[in-house]
C-alpha cells in the first residue's frame, strides 16, 4: 500500500510540475521526423523570452541579409502579431508568397493572419493547403491546434499538439501549448487510472489527487470554471426581468440570485463570465478575497438561482456603478453544464440536460458532438466566455460577430463597415447616451446572414472598437450581435460542443388561412367575408374612444412567425363599458401571419387580451386601426401639451407635431378630432388595412424587404364591447 501512495503522490506533483512548465516526456510517436537541432539566434532568443520589440529589430537585421529566407521571414510576421502590428506582418507575409505562392512558411505565416484577423475558416482552409504539400511541418499543425480549440474539437486540438511537439520540441510556442494542453490531459488520465486501481487510498489523499486533476482540466476546453454546480435531471425555467431604459426602450433583462445575504438583480450578458458583482454588494454579504486568487475577485460559498445552487464561486468585483440600477452581471456561460435557451419574447430562460456523450468513458473533453436531437444546431466558434457567429455582410465579406446580450445596439469596427459598405461621406450620425456621452451610429443599411436569418439593420449599428475583446480572444471580432437583433429570437446555447440555434418565437404551424408566400415573393392578403364589418360601419372614429398602446421591444417580419406573442403597453388610461385599462397596462397580442422578401413584406397581427384594471389577461375584442413610428422617424409624439378628453389626451392633437406635413392629423381631409382606420404615420412605404389579414387581424404591407416596426412605435386600436 505504501508503494502505491508513493506512487500517487509522485504522479499527483509530477502533473502540478508539468503543470507550471517543468519538463515531461511525450508518449506519441509520429511517422516524420523530429525537427534537426539547430542553435537559436539571439533574434530567437529574444523572441522566446517575450522581448518583442527586441526580437523585431534583430530578425529586420537578418531579412536584411538574407532578404528572401521565407523562415526568417515567417518569424518575423509571428513576432509582429504579438506586437499588434498586423498590417506590418501581412505585408512581410505577403513577400514571402511573392516569392513564392507554394511557400509552406509563407502559407502558414498567412494563416497566422487569417487567424488573427478573425477569419479561423480561412486560416483551416490554408493550412490544409500546407499539410498536403508538408505534412511534417510542426507549425501548421501548431496553428490547425488552435483553429480546432476554438471550434470545440478539443481531442483533435491534442491530437494536432501533439504531432507539432513530436516534430519540433524546441520550438518555444508549441513548447508552451504543448505544456498547458497536452502534458496536462495526459496526467489527467494518470491519476484517474491511479486512482481506479487504488481502491484502499486514504480518503484526504484521493481528494488531493482528484484537485490536482480538477485544477488542469480547465485548461482542457474553453468552458468556465468560476463556479461548482451539479446535474440537472428535468429542466428549470427561470423568469427574466424587463429593464426598461424609459418607456420605450428595452435595455436588457436580469436575473434574480440569491446571495447569502439577500437577493440582488444581475443583468444577463451572454458576452460576460461568471458573475460579476458591485463592491457593495460583496461587502454586504462578507465575501473577501482568497490567498492566490485575482486581484478583484472574491469567493462565495454558495448562491442560489431558482433552485439551480452555484457554489464555491470565484466573483468579479467592481467599484464603479452597473448600469440600470443592476448589483452587476451574470453571465450565461455560468450555466454552460446545461442546455440554454433564452427565450426573450416570452421573458424566459429555460435549461435542460445537455445529451449524453457517446464516450461516456472518457474524462478529458472530447471532440463536438451533435446530438441526433440537435441537427437544427450551428456550429459556432467559442474562446473564452464569447460564442462567436459567422456572419455574412451585404452578401460580401463573412466575420466574427459576438453574441452579446448585454449591448442594446448590435455593434461594429470601422474598418469592417467600410470594407462593406458603400456609404463614403457622412458615414455616421451622433447618439446621445444617457449619461451624457455622445456615440456614433453608421448611417448605412447592413445586412446580417448568419445560422438561417437574414437581418436588414438600418441607423441602428453602433461604431465600437472591441480591442480589449480582440486582446482575450487572440483575434479580432467585427463586433457584436447585441439585443436589438436577439431580442425577437429565442436563442439555444450549447458552450459544451459550440453550438447555437436561433428561433423566431412562436416559430409552429401557421394557424389556419395564415398568408402564403414562398421564398423572395410578398404573400397576398386573403380575402375574409365576415371581415371588414365592424371597421367599415364605424368609419371615422373619434380619437376619445381609440386605445394608444406602445410596442414593448421591437417587430420585424423577417423574424416574426405566426403565433409569436406581442405586447403593448398603454400609454394613457383608457376607461371603456366595462374595461379600464390604466397607464401602463399591458394588451396582449399575436403575430398571425408574416413574410419577408425582395418584392416585398408583410406582417399580420391581432390583439384580443388585457390587463384590464383589477382583471388581467381579460378577453377584449380589440381592432388594429393604426401605427404610428417612433421618435426616430418622426417628432416626438409626446412633446406637445396635451388637449384633456375625458382624462386622455386627443391623439390627432400632437399630429402636427410629428414632423410630417401631409398628416397634419390622424385623418386627413377629414373632421378633427378623428382617426382614420389604416391611418399610418411616420414610416415611410408602410401602408396598413384593418381587418384584411387572418381572422381579421391588421395587415401592414411594406415595399421594403420586411416590415419592421423599431422601439417606441405605437398601434392606435379600438375596442368593440368586451367578451365576458
Amino acid at each position: 500500500m505504501q508503494v502505491e501512495i508513493r506512487s500517487l503522490l509522485w504522479l499527483t506533483a509530477f502533473a502540478v510540475a508539468c503543470f507550471f512548465g517543468t519538463l515531461c516526456l511525450s508518449a506519441q510517436s509520429t511517422s516524420c521526423p523530429a525537427a534537426t537541432s539547430r542553435t537559436a539566434t539571439p533574434a530567437d532568443e529574444a523572441y522566446a523570452q517575450g522581448k518583442y520589440d527586441t526580437a523585431e529589430s534583430l530578425y529586420m537585421q537578418a531579412i536584411s541579409q538574407h532578404p528572401h529566407d521565407p523562415t526568417v521571414v515567417a518569424a518575423l510576421v509571428r513576432t509582429l502579431l504579438h506586437e499588434g502590428k498586423v498590417a506590418d506582418a501581412a505585408a512581410q507575409a505577403n513577400k514571402i508568397l511573392a516569392d513564392d505562392p507554394h511557400s509552406v512558411p509563407g502559407l502558414t505565416a498567412l494563416a497566422e493572419m487569417q487567424y488573427r484577423k478573425g477569419m479561423p475558416w480561412q486560416a483551416m482552409e490554408t493550412l490544409d493547403t500546407v499539410i498536403k504539400t508538408d505534412p511534417c511541418y510542426a507549425r501548421a499543425h501548431l496553428l490547425r491546434s488552435q483553429v480546432l480549440r476554438i471550434d470545440s474539437m478539443y481531442s483533435s486540438e491534442r491530437k494536432e499538439l501533439q504531432a507539432a511537439y513530436d516534430l519540433d520540441p524546441a520550438d518555444p510556442d508549441i513548447r508552451r501549448a504543448w505544456l498547458e494542453v497536452d502534458s496536462p490531459a495526459r496526467d489527467i488520465e494518470n491519476i484517474q487510472k491511479e486512482l481506479a486501481t487504488m481502491k484502499d487510498v486514504d480518503a484526504d489523499l484521493r481528494e488531493k489527487a482528484m484537485a490536482s486533476a480538477q485544477a488542469m482540466m480547465g485548461q482542457l476546453s474553453e468552458n468556465s470554471q468560476t463556479c461548482k454546480t451539479s446535474p440537472i435531471t428535468s429542466s428549470v425555467t427561470l423568469p427574466l426581468i424587463p429593464v426598461l431604459q424609459d418607456a420605450k426602450h428595452i435595455n436588457g433583462y436580469h436575473l434574480e440570485v440569491q446571495f447569502p445575504q439577500g437577493k440582488a438583480r444581475l443583468a444577463v450578458d451572454t458576452a460576460a463570465s461568471g458573475l460579476y458583482i458591485s463592491r457593495a454588494l460583496a461587502e454586504a454579504n462578507g465575501l473577501q478575497q482568497r490567498a492566490g486568487d485575482p486581484p478583484d475577485t472574491v469567493r462565495v460559498d454558495s448562491v442560489h438561482v431558482g433552485r439551480l445552487e452555484f457554489r464555491d464561486c470565484m466573483v468579479g468585483v467592481s467599484d464603479a456603478q452597473f448600469p440600470d440600477k443592476s448589483d452587476g452581471f451574470i453571465g450565461s456561460d455560468i450555466f454552460a453544464p446545461y442546455l440554454i435557451t433564452l427565450n426573450y419574447p416570452a421573458a424566459k430562460l429555460e435549461l435542460e440536460p445537455l445529451p449524453a456523450l457517446p464516450t461516456q468513458g472518457s474524462v478529458l473533453p472530447e471532440d463536438r458532438y451533435i446530438a441526433p436531437g440537435m441537427q437544427g444546431f450551428s456550429p459556432v466558434y467559442h474562446r473564452l466566455q464569447y460564442l462567436l457567429v459567422p456572419v455574412t455582410l451585404n452578401k460580401r465579406e463573412q466575420r466574427l460577430f459576438v453574441l452579446d446580450s448585454g449591448m442594446r445596439l448590435s455593434t461594429m469596427t470601422s474598418e469592417v463597415a467600410h470594407s462593406v459598405s458603400t456609404t463614403k461621406i457622412n458615414f455616421t450620425n451622433p447618439m446621445q447616451t444617457v449619461s451624457g456621452g455622445t456615440v456614433q451610429i453608421f448611417r448605412d443599411s447592413f445586412d446580417y446572414q448568419f445560422a438561417d436569418f437574414s437581418v436588414n439593420n438600418f441607423g441602428h449599428v453602433l461604431e465600437f472598437n472591441p480591442s480589449a475583446i480582440d486582446e482575450n480572444a487572440g483575434f479580432q471580432v467585427a463586433g457584436m450581435l447585441g439585443l436589438d437583433m436577439l431580442h425577437s429570437l429565442v436563442l439555444h446555447l450549447d458552450y459544451r460542443d459550440g453550438l447555437a440555434k436561433f428561433d423566431a418565437a412562436g416559430s409552429g404551424p401557421a394557424p389556419q388561412g395564415a398568408l402564403i408566400a414562398s421564398a423572395g415573393t410578398a404573400a397576398q392578403p386573403l380575402q375574409h367575408a365576415e371581415c371588414d364589418r365592424y371597421v367599415d360601419q364605424a368609419g371615422d372614429l373619434p380619437t376619445n374612444v381609440t386605445i394608444e398602446a406602445q410596442i414593448v421591444g421591437w417587430l420585424d417580419s423577417t423574424h416574426a412567425k405566426p403565433g409569436q406573442p406581442v405586447t403593448l403597453k398603454v400609454v394613457h388610461e383608457w376607461i371603456g363599458e366595462d374595461c379600464r385599462l390604466p397607464a401602463g397596462a399591458a394588451i396582449y397580442g399575436n403575430v398571425l401571419a408574416s413574410s419577408s422578401g425582395k418584392n416585398g413584406a408583410q406582417l399580420a397581427i391581432a390583439f384580443d387580451h388585457g390587463d384590464c384594471f383589477t382583471q388581467n389577461r381579460k378577453a377584449l375584442s380589440l381592432r388594429l386601426i393604426g401605427v404610428v413610428g417612433p421618435p426616430g422617424e418622426r417628432k416626438a409624439m409626446h412633446d406637445s401639451m396635451p388637449t384633456e378628453v375625458h382624462g386622455a389626451r386627443a391623439i390627432s392633437d400632437t399630429a402636427a407635431d410629428m414632423g410630417l406635413q401631409e398628416d397634419e392629423n390622424l385623418n386627413p381631409g377629414g373632421p378633427p378630432h378623428t382617426v382614420h382606420p389604416g391611418i399610418v404615420v411616420g414610416l415611410k412605404g408602410l401602408t396598413m388595412t384593418p381587418e384584411a389579414g387572418p381572422q381579421c387581424s391588421a395587415l401592414m404591407t411594406s415595399a421594403k424587404n420586411s416590415v419592421r416596426l423599431d422601439t417606441g412605435s405605437e398601434f392606435i386600436l379600438t375596442m368593440e364591447k368586451s367578451t365576458p
